[in-house]
């Protein structure tokens, strides 16, 4: 039987021993993805889990993680928002009618655009929820995770296993938590902080859409963290000149390298932001594993957004 699947099903037998979990698997899969078998170049490049191991289990969850971690991810992404109570919590959106069973434990508690924010919940209330898939119906035993609950369980599974897996979080639309009352930049990096993860050598690299966010935690509250600029075009070369005075790479959607399995060749991309030494991390790739090779191989991305690391940890492996 496949080590994924015996994972999954061990998730369901025992619910979150989520430290067992990932010991477990981690002896099988992620010993391939070192392999000495793996081209020297290949094993540079990181496989990024997109909201844990979502392919397979609801995102954002510490099972997701967990599963992303004994797949062999080299960095997991925890989105992050904060709850009225101050608590940075993971989570992909600023509301979350969509992921959880809030509509039916706090019925009213919509604001006028019938959207459920976590803004407006306690943690203690957001414990309550239960969060299910995208398409999936909620399901018992899957909590909302604090960022310090998810950063405790990477340490402790980095100490147990000899691995130096990372995170790269994303602040979820820190204008918009600015306005209301509740700044993002810096209790993001004060978190990180708590964990003694400050230095650009640290396995943590932080990734926003906002240029505004980035160049704030930058410049005006110092951090030497890693960078990465997230857009879902092409920028121009006047945007990379200036990334490359304050960041360390860009996050652009798979069409601004590859539409419709065709490379986009008028804009060469990644060359341009080799040429500004800048990292480039596209999102987010399936479980096509000839796309994903063709990303590590022929595009000479830096890493991947994925959400089936398992694919691309093999795709990884593999020359063209």
């Amino acid at each position: 039987m496949p080590t994924r699947i015996k994972v999954i099903l061990y998730f369901s037998s025992c619910c979150l021993p989520w430290i067992a979990l990932a010991t477990f698997a981690c002896g099988a899969e992620t010993d391939n993805a070192s392999s000495k078998d793996s081209p020297p170049k290949a094993r540079e490049k990181l496989v990024i889990a997109h909201r844990g191991a979502s392919g397979y289990l609801p995102e954002h969850t510490l099972e997701a993680y967990a599963l992303a971690y004994a797949q062999g991810a080299d960095f997991i992404e925890p989105d992050v928002v904060i709850s009225k109570d101050g608590v940075l919590v993971c989570n992909h959106d600023i509301h979350m009618q969509d992921t959880t069973n809030v509509a039916e434990l706090f019925p009213g508690r919509q604001r006028a655009d019938g959207r459920y924010y976590f803004i407006d919940f306690t943690l203690a209330e957001l414990k309550t929820l239960a969060v299910k898939g995208r398409r999936d119906s909620a399901e018992p035993g899957y909590q909302i995770p604090t960022l310090a609950e998810m950063l405790t369980m990477i340490r402790r599974l980095n100490e147990r296993t000899g691995r130096n897996v990372g995170t790269i979080p994303e602040p979820k639309s820190p204008r918009w938590h600015r306005d209301e009352g509740q700044p993002l930049e810096a209790k993001l990096l004060d978190q990180y902080a708590a964990f003694g993860l400050t230095q650009r050598t640290d396995p943590v690299i932080v990734q926003c859409f906002e240029l505004d966010a980035l160049r704030r935690m930058r410049q005006e509250l110092k951090s030497d963290l890693r960078m990465v600029y997230l857009t879902g075009g092409a920028p121009d070369d006047r945007t990379l000149d200036d990334l490359a005075t304050f960041a360390d790479g860009i996050g652009p959607a798979l069409k601004a390298i590859e539409n419709d399995g065709q490379s986009v060749r008028d804009n060469d991309l990644v060359r341009r932001a080799h040429e500004r030494r800048l990292k480039v991390i596209p999102y987010t790739l399936g479980n096509d594993e000839a796309q994903t090779r063709r990303f590590f191989n022929q595009y000479d991305v830096d890493g991947l957004f994925t959400d089936f690391p398992d694919v691309a940890v093999r795709a990884r492996a593999t020359r063209q």
